[in-house]
């Protein structure tokens, strides 16, 4: 009868299912998609077929769409045509979840997957030569967590994954390098740490040892050379910190090596002579407790720097003026 239940919810889903026809004519698909949704939701179970039915040609159409949006982008390097072969991925998702035997729908599910790892790939390649390190890892990742992803790419996604790594940290060095060739140190200062911090979040077992010395030699080289022009200029202390940062790289190799630490007994002499003047001054002023705790402080600083490689025959300049200093 009119007044059943059974009449309002056909004429309930009816309703909404005209409203989701109306939706697709004027392309609002997702509200389309809602009203049949709906539609489903509330029809007595010999209606509900149709709205399905409805919702699984809309699926299917706003699919094809996309995926022909996808092939014909002028520049299909972009990050937007994975995005829409994705949406079209979950169209289609959402159609068969309505009509699970719609062979239409499942055939062109089957496609459009198979289709999207290349996509990513093309895709990503483009980013990486365009030194958009970022949005290739934001893709690579997405790809390796998706349940479809075949396993049979695993080890040529992980390899880029880690080569947008490399890759940034080569760009973050080479910025050190052009901003200490412009005397903008704490520019070159700031794109080195920048690096180390993104090497930091790259698991140890990720990275291949190779490709860890040759990140690690990269690193080396900038707080080297940047200590050493701290040298050169007399500023000993600002050096310090630097040269011992560049000697804890322990990839590195001795010979290069070698030139940090010649830069670093510089630098230790030079703190010794400084620091030596102004003990000299404290004790001259009366001030001997402040003169003898700065005095272990210049010794301990040279103790600590044979623990990090140095020997006391290197150090043996610097050892003779802390001790003739500590016995005065």
């Amino acid at each position: 009868t009119a007044g059943s239940p059974a009449a309002s919810a056909h004429e309930l889903a009816a309703l909404w299912s005209v409203v989701g026809l109306a939706r697709q004519a004027l392309g609002d698909h997702e509200a389309a998609r809602h009203a049949l949704e709906s539609a489903i939701a509330v029809a007595p179970e010999p209606d509900r077929v149709t709205y399905e039915r409805h919702l699984a040609t809309l699926a299917l159409n706003v699919a094809q769409a996309l995926q022909a949006r996808a092939e014909g982008r002028a520049s299909p390097e972009t990050d937007e045509r994975v995005a829409d072969m994705r949406s079209a991925i979950a169209w289609l998702t959402r159609g068969l979840a309505a009509v699970s035997g719609d062979h239409a729908l499942a055939e062109t599910l089957a496609e459009a997957v198979r289709a999207l790892w290349p996509a990513y790939e093309q895709v990503v390649m483009a980013l990486i030569q365009r030194q958009e390190y970022h949005a290739a890892r934001r893709l690579l990742r997405e790809a390796l967590a998706d349940e479809r992803f075949p396993e049979a790419r695993g080890d040529q996604f992980r390899e880029m994954l880690l080569g947008t790594f490399s890759g940034e940290i080569g760009q973050l060095t080479a910025q050190a390098i052009r901003s200490m060739q412009e005397a903008r140190e704490s520019e070159a200062l700031a794109s080195l740490r920048r690096a180390e911090d993104l090497l930091d979040t790259i698991p140890n077992e990720a990275l291949p040892p190779k490709r860890r010395e040759e990140v690690d030699a990269r690193l080396w080289w900038g707080y080297t050379k940047l200590g050493i022009r701290h040298v050169e200029a007399g500023e000993f202390e600002e050096a310090l910190d630097l040269l011992l940062h560049a000697l804890g790289f322990r990839t590195v190799g001795p010979e290069r090596q070698e030139e940090t630490r010649s830069a670093l007994l510089r630098a230790l002499e030079g703190i010794v002579d400084s620091r030596s003047l102004t003990i000299r001054q404290l004790a001259e002023q009366g001030d001997r407790h402040e003169a003898v705790l700065r005095s272990e402080k210049l010794w301990a600083l040279l103790r600590s720097s044979i623990d990090l490689g140095l020997s006391e025959d290197e150090l043996s300049v610097a050892f003779a003026k802390a001790q003739r200093l500590m016995e005065q």
